[in-house]
């Protein structure tokens, strides 16, 4: 039998909405699988650090950054969080479900997310478009899990070191990889904000899962891009590894991304390990291990019935049979709640629109790879303006139109509107063909200069060649 580890959890979570957008689309979580409480943006912002000593289950942590703006993108990440929070206390409760892996039932929680997100965007016109990251760190023991779907950050503080451990689903992300661009031009690059994968975007989504080994006072920080992109990873691990109160590291987090614009809304979740069970960090260079999608893992969940007999039966394994003590079998946690597809949400006052008037930030579009190689314009957004009934205006002899004039006045709002497209495109269109020819001279001159580096080898093999002929040539007497 394996003892877990007495491990005492120390965490703190803030999100704020910046100080240019109207409403905040982010969202956390922080949850106890063993109990079931959890914490998330919907509730009350704790008045201090919270400290927990960790289950058998263990814990939850995960942001997740709302896409859609005027489409619902506070939907989108409270429809994530709430989803995964209930199937991971629900398939840790199933005797059949809790069969999975760790890690296989975490992905499958963000996977069924992504599954109801998306059935709520087709059905539901209001929410048309919408979508969310989702970054998450469950523990289980002393080892921890780390799922990725967007651009959201998992970040590891350890022992005066900084370990991004996620990897952003960005196409940025993409052109760095294959060393097309360096991270400091992805900072100013014009497709930053243009994502691979969001939950709800598609039909299906694949879930990124590595895992390492916690350590003793290894410190979590979970965020959105909103802090991601004002801070830097070493401006990161000066706050959140020199501070001893993660309250105060979380405010000067916030404080320094509004400091530096605030344009995106900004959310981020730190934790701090503490236990003499988990060993002590050293120097050696942290690895974290990727874990494949399981062939056993289901893509559809059959529930059985989950009545009060069965989870008496289930929680024999711990107290009521021969080797009741045996921690592999524990009981269901004690605050499981009902999986229920529909969500409660919050009342967003007044009606909605499409205006993005207040969001002189970059909006964050989702499209696939093969999407963005086939020449789509990641930039532009297809957005279905909401319409409602608007009250008329008593017809008075002061301000009544005649229908020549209101025909008139259509005439000159559309040819505005098509004259703004116009130049719209067009400057579209010129500063392409500008970056074009750019690049087309850049690759002429890489090929020109090409060109002479191979002509300088072959000038350089040939004088050597005829240098060694006149060595080997012997030497005539001349009459």
């Amino acid at each position: 039998m394996t003892e877990l580890p007495n491990i005492i959890l120390d965490f703190y979570a803030r999100t704020d909405v910046g100080i240019v957008r109207n409403g905040n689309e982010d969202n956390f979580l922080i949850l106890d699988l063993s109990s079931g409480g959890c914490v998330t943006a919907m509730d009350e912002e704790p008045e201090q650090v919270m400290s927990s000593t960790l289950g058998h289950y263990g814990t939850l942590l995960a942001v997740s950054d709302g896409m859609g703006g005027a489409l619902a993108g506070e939907v989108a990440s409270r429809m994530a969080v709430e989803t995964v929070r209930d199937l991971m206390l629900r398939l840790q409760a199933d005797p059949l479900h809790r069969q999975l892996p760790f890690a296989e039932r975490l992905r499958v929680a963000i996977e069924q997310a992504n599954d109801i997100i998306h059935q709520e965007s087709l059905s539901n016109p209001l929410h048309k478009g919408l979508g969310a990251t989702f970054t998450a760190v469950a523990t289980d023991g002393a080892e921890a899990y780390f799922a990725q779907v967007g651009d959201s950050r998992a970040y590891l503080i350890r022992r005066g070191r900084i370990l991004r451990v996620t990897r952003d689903q960005s196409l940025v992300q993409q052109l760095i990889d294959s060393g097309q661009i360096t991270e400091e031009e992805a900072e100013t690059h014009s497709y930053r904000n243009v994502i691979l994968q969001a939950l709800g975007a598609h039909p299906a989504v694949k879930v990124e899962i590595n895992t390492l080994s916690l350590c003793h006072q290894d410190i979590l920080v979970v965020c959105s891009d909103g802090l991601s992109g004002k801070i830097s990873e070493q401006e990161i691990l000066e706050i959140g590894g020199k501070s001893l109160n993660l309250q105060v590291a979380c405010q000067r987090m916030v404080d320094l991304a509004n400091e530096r614009g605030g344009e995106d809304n900004i959310t981020v979740v730190i934790a701090r390990f503490m236990s003499r069970d988990l060993p002590s960090a050293t120097g050696a260079e942290v690895l974290p291990q990727g874990l494949i999608r399981s062939p056993a893992t289901p893509t559809i969940l059959n529930w059985p019935s989950l009545n009060e007999a069965s989870l008496n039966e289930a929680s024999l394994g711990w107290e009521g049979k021969p080797g009741g003590t045996d921690r592999r079998t524990p009981p269901p946690p004690t605050g499981v709640v009902p999986f229920s597809s529909v969500l409660p949400r919050r009342n967003v006052p007044g009606p909605r629109s499409n205006d993005l008037s207040d969001r002189r930030g970059p909006i964050t579009a989702v499209f696939a790879l093969p999407d963005v190689e086939s020449g789509t314009n990641p930039t532009s957004l297809s957005l279905n303006t909401e319409t409602g009934s608007r009250r008329r205006k008593q017809n008075t002899p002061g301000s009544r139109l005649s229908f020549r004039s209101r025909g008139l006045y259509l005439a000159a709002v559309l040819a505005a509107i098509l004259l703004m497209i116009l130049i719209g495109a067009t400057t579209f269109i010129r500063r392409q063909q500008s970056a074009l020819e750019k690049q087309k001279i850049s690759i002429l001159n890489d090929q020109k200069q090409a060109r002479i580096v191979r002509l300088r080898e072959k000038l350089d093999a040939l004088r050597k060649k005829i240098e060694l002929q006149s060595s080997d040539k012997p030497a005539t007497k001349v009459p």
